[in-house]
């Protein structure tokens, strides 16, 4: 069904990774000024990602994001001035417990986010470069985890020079009945509890904030945003986007990253022309 015609935006959201972050995962001052113009016209920004809240503190802080935060793909939403939880989605781990160990005895990266602390089960090249970057995880005994109830969110990722990831797509698959997974390509996956996305998220936000979803301007740029851009009343895909984002979204950036995001935003909110429809 054709999405009406949005007289008025009364929300921005964005994905934080590749979408509103430049590809040196930092926010340009132009669009810190463009945010800011948009609290002056009383419409409420945010994020909704896939990172867990402490990896994005800095940069709600950077723009002094008022309204919640949605993050792990929607099933957490935090309170960005003081990081309290809001509402939660916690996933079972138990039903992944072999599929997590034949990983970690493959030597691929597991991160699992037992409530704001991620934890890794192995030490491996992207564990090291995180510590050498000084934000070490601490590692765990998969045991320790298995039977805790504020579990949001598993990543596994495919370690260079071992078993293919590939080989464990049909298992995890095998999932879908039980959990929302998200495959990045065939080099990793990341998975929520069942019938959680990021769609869900921008509705719990909307209820939270009083808005409705047909007037919300959302962004993003990979598969695991389609479903919240279908949601909203403008889905805009930044030009680096995926093709399935770009054939799902309602306008497409001419530019990518922050800039197709202050691209969609002088657009939508402020009235200024580019892109293509």
């Amino acid at each position: 069904m054709e999405k009406q015609k949005i007289q008025k935006i009364q929300m921005v959201v964005t994905d934080l990774d590749d979408t509103l972050l430049s590809q040196t995962k930092e926010i340009s001052e132009e669009a810190v000024r463009l945010i800011e113009e948009l609290e002056k016209r009383n419409v409420r920004f945010t994020f909704i990602t896939g990172r867990p809240p402490y990896a994005v503190k800095r940069f709600a802080d950077k723009v002094n994001i008022t309204a919640p935060i949605v993050a792990c793909n929607g099933a957490m939403i935090v309170n960005a001035e003081t990081e309290e939880i809001i509402e939660k989605s916690p996933l079972p781990l138990k039903p992944l417990e072999e599929i997590l160990k034949q990983a970690k005895e493959q030597g691929h990266t597991v991160l699992i986010l037992a409530g704001n602390i991620e934890y890794t089960l192995s030490e491996t090249s992207w564990t090291r470069k995180r510590k050498e970057d000084g934000r070490e995880l601490p590692m765990v005994e998969l045991e320790n985890l298995v039977l805790r109830e504020d579990i949001y969110k598993v990543n596994i990722m495919e370690e260079a020079g071992q078993s293919p990831f590939s080989d464990f797509i049909p298992r995890i698959e095998e999932k879908r009945t039980e959990y929302s997974i998200a495959l990045y390509g065939t080099s990793g996956c990341e998975i929520v509890a069942k019938n959680i996305n990021k769609e869900t998220g921008l509705r719990k936000l909307c209820r939270l904030c009083g808005a409705e979803p047909e007037y919300v301007l959302a962004v993003g740029d990979n598969e695991n945003d389609l479903e919240m851009l279908k949601a909203a009343g403008v889905g805009a895909a930044v030009a680096n986007a995926s093709s399935a984002v770009k054939k799902t979204a309602d306008y497409v950036c001419d530019r990518g990253y922050t800039e197709g995001v202050i691209e969609a935003i002088s657009k939508f909110v402020m009235g200024e022309e580019g892109g293509k429809r």
